[in-house]
């Protein structure tokens, strides 16, 4: 995989199987398939949401799924990056950095005032450092969450 043969493009419905495999992946593997797919085109159709992918000679080997939304706190739009997944058999290679850098370049052309994402301090790309190394710094927050059960059926 050479970076150069690397793109970055909007990810079509034809996508959806390489996205669910990357969402495996990430360390969800009991994600119902039907109901990702639907999931999946809301996502695509969503006003605020963007989804990308990073193609390698035909073959999908990251995404990225990114919301936008106007925050009162900030006057102006909040970018966040809610997925981030590359391939294992292409992690190191340099697409999720330049995953990173697409979503960078569009939050900048949004003239968005923040970036943010979250993860698990348990990821790899965590413990070696990956989001500061591509120019994030670790707030001092906390996330809180309420979680609700559907039935996947």
């Amino acid at each position: 995989m050479g970076r150069n043969k690397l793109l970055i493009r909007s990810a079509t419905e034809s996508d959806l199987q390489a996205a669910f495999r990357l969402m495996d992946e990430l360390g969800y593997p009991d994600l119902s398939i039907a109901r990702f797919a639907e999931t999946y085109s809301s996502v695509q159709k969503h006003p605020a949401m963007t989804l990308i992918v990073a193609e390698d000679g035909g073959e999908i080997v990251g995404l990225a799924s990114v919301s936008r939304r106007p925050q009162l706190r900030l006057t102006a739009d909040l970018i966040t990056i809610d997925e981030l997944v590359v391939a294992d058999s292409a992690r190191g290679l340099g697409v999720g950095g330049a995953l990173l850098e697409h979503v960078k370049a569009m939050a900048g052309n949004l003239g968005a005032r923040r970036l943010e994402l979250e993860t698990n301090r348990a990821r790899e790309s965590y413990r070696r450092g990956f989001y500061i190394k591509n120019g994030f710094t670790e707030a001092d927050s906390a996330v809180m969450r309420i979680e609700y059960e559907f039935d996947d059926k």
